[in-house]
């Protein structure tokens, strides 16, 4: 996720003398692994339907929970982060409120989110569940028996979601939805026990991997985009005709206003498999650009862009779909291949940065240039490496993908923007020599007000300003020394070779 230089600029400097505190979750203790490591799988199976007048998706989920580890299980924890923006009384709401913002606080309860209807059974029988005690979108469900070594279970439940305004990732503006942390999910269970978190704005996530299969019925002038391959060829039809209207677009004449829903409804089918996620974007106005990366291997990639605005003079998105194409040939040359068929970027309303990853896809605020449009996408598209594919604990460890990704998005920018003027914080180093007195000032500050904090220090005990200069910033400072040190090819050969294993 990007954080911008405007962002920081503008919050108060009460920043610099907060603590840090807020309610944590039950599991921050740190605990040793208690077996070699291991990984869950988990399948999932989703329909739904979205009613974009009472703006809500409801449906059924079954969950395969596929139960590799050593020991046998008796309870699964399981996320249910929509409900994050239920009340006032949620761990996203009280950072938010530490951090200096008290939008979700004072929001009407028309535009909160939460589940409904949630009723779990496990291989069709009822179970026993409850909600944990500090955070309502975590829950804990029993098993009447214990799940064995490499055996196997099928969660199941009906849910309805009212999805919120846009307050952070997962919300909408007006009939522009973007679904995200939408599904109940199970919390990750590893060779250190079970890692239930709650839904924060600044921490980002760590889940399982396994496969998705997912339907969605919606008005049929709607424009999705969303991780996993379109299995629908009507709707494949539909989004090629979309790419040749762009195309021939007169851009001056282009009103992005919203269109009446359609009274007939689509059914658009998508599976992915070996991801840990699943996100999907809709709007009725959305404009489609196509390109495709080649990669030294001999496989194709599809990237597509889609994107509402057309306003700004520069018409930064005129290149977007370029920009995907060649930020996935250049970090599958740097890190390893691309391993998925496509990498999308949409234009959508985000409240969280700006920008914010999924598998194969990514949600990208506004731009102001080309250039800048450019970066953003680069840094969103290169998250598919470290948190899509790598996949490391990012609550706990945030610098192993934020910062190991500004790195090469730093790389990527120098190489094609020789003259380019930062105006975001990990921007700066890319010409470390040249920003050294800018870098050491931030750290200074932030030491004389005690809050220079390590990178590898858990994502919650970030003030935003701190998140920006140490998450981000000294990690990719770091790894710039020690490209300095080392050259480049020895440490991409490494960075491949850490990739592979």
């Amino acid at each position: 996720m990007k954080y911008l230089l405007l962002f920081i600029i503008a919050q108060p400097l009460l920043l610099f003398s907060q603590t840090p505190e807020t309610g944590k979750p039950e599991n921050r203790k740190t605990v040793p692994p208690a077996h070699p490591y291991f990984q869950q799988e988990v399948n999932y199976k989703i329909a739904v339907t979205l009613d974009d007048t009472a703006h809500t998706v409801s449906g059924s989920i079954d969950i395969e929970y596929i139960n590799n580890a050593p020991n046998a299980l008796n309870e699964i924890w399981m996320h249910l982060w929509g409900n994050a923006f239920k009340n006032r009384e949620t761990a996203f709401c009280r950072q938010k409120l530490r951090d200096g913002d008290t939008r979700f606080y004072f929001a009407e309860a028309k535009d909160l989110g939460y589940f409904k209807n949630l009723d779990f059974s496990v291989d069709g029988q009822k179970a026993a569940w409850r909600y944990d005690k500090a955070n309502p979108d975590i829950a804990l469900i029993t098993l009447t028996k214990p799940l064995p070594p490499g055996s196997r279970i099928v969660i199941s439940t009906p849910f309805v979601l009212k999805i919120p305004a846009s307050f952070s990732r997962l919300g909408h503006v007006g009939t522009s939805y973007q679904m995200t942390q939408w599904f109940p999910k199970p919390a990750v269970y590893d060779n250190r026990g079970w890692h239930p978190m709650p839904y924060l704005d600044i921490g980002e996530f760590y889940s399982e991997f396994g496969s998705f299969d997912v339907t969605i019925t919606l008005p049929d002038n709607y424009i999705v985009g969303a991780t996993g391959v379109l299995q629908t060829p009507s709707e494949i039809e539909f989004l090629q005709r979309k790419v040749e209207e762009t195309k021939l677009l007169d851009w001056n004449k282009y009103r992005d206003t919203f269109p009446a829903s359609s009274k007939t409804f689509k059914t658009l089918r998508y599976t992915a498999e070996q991801v840990h996620d699943f996100a999907w974007f809709a709007d009725k106005r959305f404009l489609v650009q196509r390109d495709t990366a080649h990669l030294a291997g001999g496989r194709a990639v599809d990237c597509w862009s889609m994107f509402t605005d057309t306003r700004h003079k520069d018409r930064p998105w005129s290149k977007s779909a370029f920009y995907v194409r060649r930020a996935v040939e250049f970090y599958s040359e740097k890190v390893g291949e691309y391993p998925w068929p496509h990498a999308t970027a949409v234009h959508s309303a985000l409240s969280a940065g700006g920008g914010m990853e999924y598998p194969m896809i990514t949600v990208i605020g506004n731009a102001s240039s080309g250039e800048d449009l450019d970066d953003v996408i680069t840094h969103e598209v290169g998250h598919n490496w470290f948190y899509g594919i790598l996949a490391s604990n990012e609550r706990d460890h945030p610098f192993m993908d934020e910062g190991l990704n500004s790195y090469y998005e730093m790389r990527y920018m120098k190489q094609y923007y020789a003259s380019h003027t930062p105006i975001d914080l990990p921007r700066f180093i890319l010409n470390p020599e040249k920003s050294g007195p800018l870098l050491e000032n931030g750290y200074l500050l932030l030491a004389r007000e005690r809050l220079d904090t390590p990178p590898d220090t858990h994502s919650d005990d970030f003030t935003p300003i701190a998140y920006g200069l140490q998450v981000y910033m000294k990690t990719a400072l770091c790894m710039a020394w020690l490209e300095q040190a080392v050259g480049a090819e020895r440490l991409d050969a490494a960075m491949r070779e850490y990739y592979r294993q």
